[in-house]
């Protein structure tokens, strides 16, 4: 079937057609939505920003209203691919002859490209002609709607601009005159109209013009006119308009190895564009990114935009220092041809020169490494089509009419293509996996890429594996990014030394926070108690945090190792116990909720000690906190360890690991189980060490049965030694199902399990013990006898209200009766357990995973089949792997027995050989099975 032909409209009137025929978008929100995507076409929208726009009172559960409105949007344009969901929002995909926005931006950039006055007057007539002559107002946010405005009357005023240059003044008119009605307020209209006049000798009428604009900005604005009317009325006046100028052009080289960067150089060449105001860009981003290689590059590409000349003027030198506003003055002055006996003494008075020099003129003028925006406000164009570019540290949120573009270190191969522009391709292509470690080493930071290119070029003859181990080491890289001239360390002292003491000691303190990111409120908890928003607010404006979406940020590697040795020379441990008290007080609250499903040892507590409980606000879902914050906690129990704190950084790990289980990354968690034990031994405490094995243990069984076998069995003999009666349970209990797993039932160890159990405390402990013993039971055949175990454990388990250990033993029950060949009782049994997931995604895998079990022993393979497979893919995402492979075995049964043999052989070998490689065999009978019959029938 063909392909639906789309057209979007959006250029005055909003219109949807799909091969010629309208498609009626009859609901408003829908109407907003769509065409507030259309707005920025390919772009991921801030899902805040389509809430904004969609409703005028935010809706209670606006993520989940603006994803239904999403889901119908894509039904009424039944094209499902057309809005996707992107990380933070949602992205339109249009193609450029499909939307009128796109074709004119497309337009547009061609008239600026254009190499005569001719072709981009027609280019621009084209562009325009696009738009609707009666627009009707869009159903669009009121600032997209004035962007959408902007545009059309950027384009509008260049191709009146050109009419003018041409002498077509008295064609001009007209238009001129409807457009100042329409838009009294803009004050490039007036002028270019008292141009036209004055091109046609109509001074009287010109006069007249100023007078009449005069008066509506007075009584709309209660202002005077802008400098470009006033020059033009002085020029009406006196009948001259002619003056002296010699272009100059300052522009260092460009750099022979600029790489990429195309994506933002095409965005710097949008918002510079000549327009009727001056235009200021401010390109800001961490030390070393690269900023005025770029700047140089966009502004070398700008000069035919500027014919009235390009001046650059740096504002830091490492010698002489900082460059003052009015050392600046003089400066552009000079530039702008004032002989310097000419150049005023005040800073006033030098602005006000300049402001003058620069009307009606079409000039580029770049500012290198502005520290403030004190330094160049003064020296800004009052009017004209002049633009500034701005190259800065910080994002100068201060500067007035500015437009900001931050700029990120080099992405995809960049890395790669800068070093190879520096030492040559052979090079690269001799060792690529060790260039490509030293761009990941250097943080595809353009100024350490090129220090490690300029130590390669040195050494034509050095491999790049050998300056790629120099830099593995953390300790020492700072150091070795360094070659005379250029000095990472040098460039982020540079703007360590321009924050405040506050933001100084924020940098500091996020050596104790993970790289991969953290959430404002942990930045404030290790700044004294200080506020983590307006403490990221100052470090992200000096480009030294990376927003990572949402309330989470975190520095670059480079910044990073630069924090952690500044760190190094203060006692962090103050700043540190704060943090662990906000997290431990949290973990509490996650540990309640977590509760609810939980079947492991209770939270480790010091003794002597009382749970943290500080006064915080409630969570609205403890868990799903946790596994927002799962890299903060477990980086927090890495910092405890590292200064002594393993008592508290065992209770953390205790608290909040059982809900860290829901995300799987098993291996991650049995790594923050060792680390715990490896500073529990180290501090002679036997006992939390042991526990902490035991956790390993459990986040193991998920990879290798075996290993967590040999762990539960040394667990076993030290708590037995050491009195701990609970514990000795629960590793008895992880021994006994470990060989349960290996298809080798321990019926003895089981029972002991049991028998300790049923004298303690902790009833959870007994029901775990008692579920694994009815399984060992039905491997040795006495099947029976353990129904009989699991319904007398289910009444007591009723009875602690653990919704997921209850829902495990109404599982072993269905398993059990499905052996005793009762099918309407394994399914009863599955009912009952359905209502118990609590949330629990591992629970909905094996309850998935046995109702395949059923539906198949009910003869209902093809749901069966689809059953089994979303077993597989929980399992899967949860990164469980012994879980998953088990859940191939049921699938392979049921296709099977479902007639697709081929597919059910080859999943039975993969899964049979996944859990053999696991050290778990007990379901390889099974495998057997199922390869043998399909041996049988081919």
């Amino acid at each position: 079937m063909a392909k639906a032909a789309w057209r979007f409209r959006l250029l005055g009137r909003f219109s949807v057609c799909a091969d010629g025929e309208p498609v009626r978008i009859r609901s408003r929100l829908h109407q907003t939505l769509l065409a507030t995507l259309l707005a920025h076409p390919d772009q991921v929208v801030p899902a805040d920003d389509l809430v904004d726009a969609i409703w005028h009172r935010r809706p209670k559960n606006a993520s989940n209203s603006l994803h239904v409105l999403v889901k119908r949007l894509r039904a009424a344009l039944g094209d499902p691919d057309r809005v996707r969901a992107e990380p933070g929002g949602y992205r339109i995909v249009v193609a450029e002859d499909e939307l009128d926005l796109l074709e004119f931006t497309t337009l547009l950039a061609k008239a600026r490209e254009a190499g005569d006055p001719a072709a981009e007057r027609a280019l621009l007539a084209e562009a325009l002609g696009l738009w609707s002559d009666e627009p009707v107002p869009l159903p669009l946010s009121e600032a997209d709607r004035r962007e959408l405005e902007e545009l059309r009357l950027t384009a509008l005023s260049r191709a009146i601009a050109l009419d003018l240059e041409a002498g077509r003044a008295a064609e001009a008119i007209p238009e001129l005159r409807r457009l100042t009605q329409r838009h009294p307020l803009r004050e490039s209209f007036w002028a270019q109209l008292m141009r036209a006049l004055h091109q046609i000798g109509a001074q009287a009428e010109a006069l007249a013009v100023y007078a009449e604009a005069r008066a509506v900005l007075a009584e709309e604005l209660g202002v005077e006119p802008g400098a470009e009317l006033r020059d033009l009325h002085a020029a009406a006046l006196s009948g001259d308009s002619s003056g002296e100028w010699a272009p100059v052009c300052q522009l260092p080289s460009r750099a022979e190895d600029f790489v990429g960067r195309e994506d933002v150089l095409e965005r710097l060449e949008q918002l510079l564009e000549p327009a009727e105001a001056a235009r200021v860009v401010v390109v800001w981003g961490q030390p070393g990114v690269g900023k005025s290689t770029l700047a140089v590059e966009a502004a070398h590409r700008l000069r035919e935009r500027y014919p009235d000349g390009q001046w650059f003027a740096a504002l830091y030198d490492r010698h002489a220092g900082r460059t003052s506003a009015h050392e600046l003055l003089e400066q552009l002055l000079l530039a702008s041809g004032v002989p310097a006996g000419q150049i005023p003494a005040q800073t006033g008075a030098r602005a006000a020169a300049l402001r003058a020099r620069l009307a009606d003129r079409r000039v580029l003028l770049v500012l290198d490494d502005v520290a403030e925006s004190a330094q160049i406000a003064p020296a800004l164009p009052g009017t004209g089509r002049c633009a500034v570019l701005v190259t800065s540290r910080r994002s100068l949120l201060d500067l007035p009419n500015a437009r900001r573009v931050r700029v990120d270190p080099l992405r995809g191969d960049g890395g790669i293509d800068l070093l190879t522009r520096m030492i040559g391709g052979a090079r690269i292509a001799a060792e690529r996996a060790h260039a490509e470690e030293l761009v990941r080493l250097c943080g595809a930071l353009p100024l350490a890429l090129r220090i490690a290119g300029a130590r390669l070029s040195l050494r034509p003859e050095a491999p790049l594996a050998a300056l790629a181990q120099r830099l593995r080491d953390e300790r020492t890289r700072l150091d070795e990014l360094a070659v005379e001239g250029m000095e990472v360390r040098a460039s982020l002292s540079l703007t360590y030394r321009g924050l405040s003491p506050v933001a100084q000691t924020a940098l500091r303190r996020t050596a104790l926070l993970p790289r991969t990111g953290f959430p404002a409120w942990a930045l404030g908890a290790v700044t004294d108690g200080g506020d983590g928003d307006r403490l990221v607010e100052a470090l992200t404006a000096s480009a030294l945090l990376e927003p990572r979406g949402g309330d989470r940020y975190r520095t670059h590697d480079l910044v990073a190792l630069y924090a952690r040795d500044l760190a190094a020379e203060e006692d962090s441990r103050p700043a540190l116990r704060r943090l662990l008290d906000v997290l431990l007080s949290r973990g509490e609250e996650v540990y309640r909720e977590a509760a609810r499903w939980t079947e492991e040892l209770q939270p480790y507590q010091p003794p002597g000690t009382t749970p943290v409980r500080l006064d915080l606000p409630p969570l609205e879902c403890p868990a799903g906190w946790a596994s927002a914050e799962r890299d903060l906690l477990l980086a927090a129990i890495d910092q405890a360890c590292s200064v002594g704190w393993h008592a508290d950084a065992a209770r953390l790990a205790d608290l909040v690991i059982p809900a860290l289980h829901l995300g799987g990354g098993f291996e991650q968690l049995a790594a923050a189980r060792q680390r715990i034990a490896e500073a529990a031994r180290a501090a002679g405490d036997e006992l939390v060490a042991w526990r902490a094995d035991y956790g390993r243990a459990e986040a193991s069984l998920a990879e290798d049965v075996a290993e967590s076998e040999r762990t539960f069995v040394a667990c076993a003999e030290a708590f037995d030694r050491l009195g701990a009666t609970t514990e000795l349970v629960y590793s008895l209990t992880g021994v006994a199902f470990c060989r349960m797993m290996r298809n080798e039932p321990d019926l003895e160890t089981a029972e002991r399990a049991v028998r300790i159990a049923e004298t303690g405390e902790d009833r959870i402990a007994y029901c775990t013990a008692s579920r694994t013993l009815a399984q060992t039971l039905q491997q040795h055949d006495r099947v029976r006898e353990a129904m009989w175990v699991l319904k007398k454990t289910t009444q007591e388990a009723l009875k602690l209200d653990v919704p997921s250990l209850t829902a495990g033993l109404f599982r072993e029950m269905a398993r059990t009766a499905l052996l005793l060949g009762d099918t309407e009782a394994a399914a009863s049994a599955c009912a009952e357990a359905a209502p118990l997931l609590s949330g629990n995604p591992h629970d909905e895998g094996w309850l998935l995973q046995l109702r395949s079990r059923v539906e198949t022993a009910q003869g209902r393979f093809a749901e069966a089949a689809a059953t089994a497979r979303r077993s597989h893919e929980i399992f899967t995402d949860l990164g469980d792997r012994r879980a998953a492979a088990s859940s191939l075995i049921w699938l392979a049964d049921a296709l099977w027995h479902g007639g697709e043999r081929t597919e059910a052989a080859a999943l039975a070998r993969q899964a049979r050989d996944a859990l053999a490689a696991m050290g778990s065999t007990i379901l390889a009978p099974q495998a057997e099975h199922i390869l043998n019959r399909v041996g049988r029938s081919a």
